[in-house]
């Protein structure tokens, strides 16, 4: 059965060995047909992270949690379709907490993936790797270099802008100068019938 948000099989957590290995981080072919950082969409991915970050967390938990960390105001029609794909993923178990709510865990697979990911970004010299902070640190040399191209952006818009009010003036003067010549044009032959 796929899911309708990914199309991805989800997968059963049948082994509860620490020497599973379904999930892997997002480089490099899966030979097992587990789940990858990238098959996860940025909400579950997010979920993950704070999951990984919590012990045994409710439903309502993870809610505040996401509007503090991420300012997002998860409703539950978009919570717990994301967390019931990671539990039939095998990334997180779902228990019951009380005659209420249920808890949610990270499961061994979900803690490898969450934890290869960060070594993944880590070793290709990424400075913004997905970790326990869930990625959302930016280093100061990224911060630099996004507000120099965003000064670059800024000022190539701007310049495009006065560009382009000095061609309607241009095209402006240019069709005053055409209805001038017309007019001409029409005095002249009116005067040489």
């Amino acid at each position: 059965m796929q899911s309708e948000t990914t199309g991805m099989e989800p997968h059963t957590t049948d082994d509860e060995s620490t020497t599973n290995n379904r999930c892997h981080s997002g480089a490099g072919a899966e030979a097992d047909g587990g789940v990858r950082w990238f098959d996860l969409n940025a909400s579950k991915r997010d979920l993950l992270v704070e999951i990984y970050q919590m012990d045994q967390p409710s439903g309502q938990d993870i809610r505040h949690r996401m509007k503090a960390e991420h300012d997002e105001d998860v409703d539950h029609g978009r919570l717990y379709p994301n967390l019931d794909d990671l539990v039939d993923y095998g990334l997180i178990d779902k228990g019951e907490q009380n005659l209420r709510s249920n808890y949610y865990q990270i499961t061994n697979d979900g803690r490898r993936l969450v934890e290869d990911t960060a070594r993944y970004f880590a070793s290709i010299g990424a400075t913004n790797p997905v970790a326990a902070d869930g990625g959302r640190e930016q280093t100061a040399v990224d911060v630099e270099e996004l507000e120099l191209r965003v000064d670059a952006l800024s000022k190539g818009l701007a310049a495009a802008r006065e560009s382009d009010e000095e061609l309607e003036v241009r095209v402006d003067t240019l069709s005053k100068g055409l209805a001038a010549a017309r007019e001409s044009i029409y005095e002249l032959k009116d005067d040489c019938r």
